[in-house]
């Protein structure tokens, strides 16, 4: 015992300390060759060499051995066999338990306490910072010296466990080829490689089906294996075994119930080990599972790997910046969407009993991934009203989030309006019909649509917040009703004028196509809707497309009255000099098709100026003239009577002052035409043969019509016109007979 103590104490105090040692150089070639880069290397202790050496030494008789070899028995049945004798295996781990004995009980070996061991300088002429790193570059190495002793002495414990359950018979169970890799494995490689630990896995997984075979419980390997090999066979991988047993008993079960019970236990073992499940592991699993009937099974297991190899949710930040090359994110995302899989497959296998919101709605609905991967299926498989009806969480952020599709985006406003959020979806259409999104193939009369529909929706939306029936349809929340409202009437006032400048686009884009030779402008204005400047500048101005250049005007409220009538003007000689025209009677349908979109704009249908060319017209044009031509006209571009006998009275009164270039008699018998005519329209419109009704929307102011008629019938008689005092006299007559 003196002498052991002696040899402790010589180890420890006179084993040295790791510390820095300068290159040498012998001669000048040899010093001009040290460089910077080969300058002080670290020097270990002695301690610590003679510790690695003396392990060398324990493990050199086995160290170069195969641990399995590959024989032939009596039947020429080639089988593998324990590579090294169980003698010698026995008397090195009987060496190698010593040796962690005599670490255990000695903290100057063992790494954790190095870390806390004050540090002790050899000399003055190194910094503490240097001095730390030599004690730090020792402890590592010491670590992995122990780490080495600890597999070493397991993978002899494995050994012999495998030789007391008789590996010949084990390896019958191990493919041909299996078996050939096995026996090329040293013990240095079972030991120290991956592909050693491979064929641990391997040799163990042989033994438990071994095992499960022979209808012998595996709890009792199970416990050896965690006791003798630890570092080889974890907690983890008795769990997961054990369940295998529960399944391939579940599988075996005559009574329904026990195999419930049996499947219910595999999987409360193999969802607190899913975070170290494989993703191939999980398939085979799930396949069981699934064999069973036990479809909850595979979605619950599966969607538990996906979430403990992912505790902080980084696939799913990885999915939302759509997927960035070369980042570290990926694997773990991969990992994740194949744990979906295994649902996804399995949903697929039934999907005539499964597709119905009721079954879907049963799956784990809080995995944000895997819902969004579930409707992508949905989709796939022509679904998709079952996301509606399934009434999911992340449904509106799946169709929201990028990248959009024109299907999302058809389905979001959908969801919408079955949620009766009719405000975010006429905000959805509205985006649609502005939209110029890559691969969104929408043409102009669906862009119309879309916003006709935004419109509608827009109409409910301000109905339902007004009616108390809904609180949150805007675009924003956390707002009043009066400022929710407010919100709504402008998004739908907006929705209304990019309706009417799109028509107007629409237009435009129908007469490039009659107009033939312009397709390929036609075609771009389904791209996007252009705005007013655009529509006007790039293509109703350089084409002169006059009946769209009026509707711009009325879009934009552009008031400027020159070119109002430069247009008007252009267009109805365009109409009046056309060979194949009827003269005045194709100039008072052009008037009459656009004064019902025009009228009253008054920056597009000006009423005087559309009058007064009128009047040039029918003047220029007496033979085709008929008394009324004016007034019909205007009529039947929906101004009401009232409005054209204002507008004609004033042209006469400027007649009369001398301030309008106009024939005083033609209008006078305009305006008597008019008034027969509204007289004959109401009279009818009454009803019952009567009066006209004072107060309608059309009716004529009588008084002032009777007071003009009379100045009419004096100026008429002061121009010795007895025709057309006579005329005017009936007209007033009339008119007062009535009223």
């Amino acid at each position: 015992m003196q002498v052991l103590n002696a040899a402790r104490r010589i180890l420890f105090e006179f084993g040295g300390v790791p510390h820095f040692v300068e290159p040498l150089a012998i001669g000048f070639a040899a010093a001009s060759d040290v460089s910077e880069a080969n300058g002080p290397r670290i020097q270990l202790s002695g301690r610590h060499h003679g510790l690695a050496m003396y392990l060398a030494r324990v493990l050199q008789p086995v160290w170069g051995l195969h641990v399995t070899v590959s024989k032939s028995d009596r039947v020429s049945v080639w089988r593998l066999h324990i590579g090294i004798p169980t003698s010698e295996l026995f008397e090195v781990q009987e060496r190698l338990r010593r040796l962690q004995h005599f670490l255990n009980n000695n903290q100057r070996f063992l790494p954790d306490q190095l870390n806390q061991m004050p540090v002790q300088p050899v000399d003055g002429s190194r910094a503490p910072a240097d001095i730390a790193k030599c004690w730090n570059e020792e402890t590592v190495s010491l670590g992995a010296i122990y780490e080495l002793l600890v597999r070493s002495s397991e993978a002899i414990s494995f050994l012999c466990l495998l030789g007391d359950f008789n590996l010949p018979v084990i390896s019958d169970s191990i493919a041909e080829d299996q078996r050939k890799e096995l026996s090329d494995i040293l013990f240095s490689q079972l030991v120290a490689t991956e592909a050693g630990r491979a064929a641990c896995k391997k040799l163990i997984l042989a033994l438990i089906n071994t095992q499960l075979k022979q209808h012998v419980s595996i709890d009792s390997v199970s416990d050896m294996l965690s006791k003798r090999c630890s570092s080889i066979f974890s907690d983890s991988d008795v769990a997961l075994y054990k369940a295998l047993e529960y399944l391939k008993l579940a599988a075996e079960a005559e009574e329904g119930a026990e195999a419930v019970t049996l499947a219910n236990e595999a999987l409360t073992l193999l969802t607190g080990i899913s975070a170290m499940l494989t993703t191939q592991q999980v398939r085979e699993i799930s396949e069981k599972f699934e064999a069973l009937g036990q479809y909850t099974a595979v979605a619950s297991l599966s969607l538990a790997c996906a979430s403990e190899s992912d505790p902080n949710n980084d696939a799913l930040a990885y999915w939302s910046d759509r997927a960035p090359e070369n980042d570290p994110r990926e694997p773990i995302y991969r990992k994740r969407v194949e744990c979906y899989r295994c649902i996804i497959e399995m949903l697929d296998k039934r999907r005539d009993s499964v597709l119905n919101s009721k079954s879907l709605a049963m799956l784990p609905n809080n995995d944000a991934l895997f819902q969004f991967a579930l409707y992508d299926w949905l989709l796939g498989q022509g679904q998709s009203s079952l996301l509606f009806q399934m009434r999911a969480p992340f449904v509106e952020k799946f169709l929201s989030l990028e990248p959009r599709t024109l299907e999302k985006c058809d389905m979001l406003w959908q969801f919408y309006i079955h949620e009766n959020q009719f405000g975010k979806a006429s905000l959805v259409q509205r985006e649609l019909a502005s939209s110029s999104w890559e691969g969104f193939d929408i043409d102009l009369a669906r862009r119309i649509e879309y916003l006709s529909l935004s419109i509608s929706n827009g109409k409910i939306a301000i109905d339902m917040v007004r009616g108390g029936q809904q609180t949150r349809v805007a675009t924003r929340e956390l707002l009043s009703e009066e400022e929710e409202t407010n919100e709504l009437a402008t998004m739908l006032r907006e929705s209304e004028d990019l309706l009417e400048i799109a028509q107007v686009q629409l237009e435009i884009q129908q007469q490039l196509r009659s107009l033939g030779g312009h397709d390929t402008l036609a075609s771009e204005l389904d791209h996007h809707l252009f705005n007013v400047t655009e529509l006007y500048g790039q293509f109703a101005e350089p084409l002169r497309l006059w009946d769209a250049m009026l509707l711009i005007l009325k879009a934009s409220n552009h008031d400027d009255p020159n070119l109002a009538k430069s247009i008007w003007l252009a267009n109805l000689r365009t109409v009046l000099d056309d060979s194949q025209s009827t003269g005045l009677m194709a100039v008072a349908s052009k008037v009459v098709r656009l004064g019902g979109r025009l009228y009253p704009s008054a920056a597009a249908f000006s009423l005087p100026m559309v009058a007064e060319i009128l009047v040039e017209l029918s003047l220029e044009r007496r033979e085709e003239y008929q008394v009324g031509y004016v007034g019909d006209t205007l009529v039947r571009a929906t101004v009401p009577h009232w409005a054209v006998f204002e507008t004609l009275n004033a042209m006469y009164v400027g007649t009369a002052a001398g301030g309008q270039d106009v024939d005083a008699e033609f209008v006078v018998r305009e305006i008597a035409a008019l008034a027969n005519a509204w007289m004959d329209s109401a009279q009818c419109g009454s009803g019952d043969g009567g009066s006209p009704l004072i107060g309608h929307e059309d009716s004529m102011p009588v008084m002032a019509m009777d007071e003009a008629l009379s100045q009419y019938i004096i100026n008429a008689t002061l121009n010795n016109n007895a025709e057309l005092r006579s005329e005017l006299q009936r007209v007033q007559e009339h008119i007062r007979r009535i009223f």
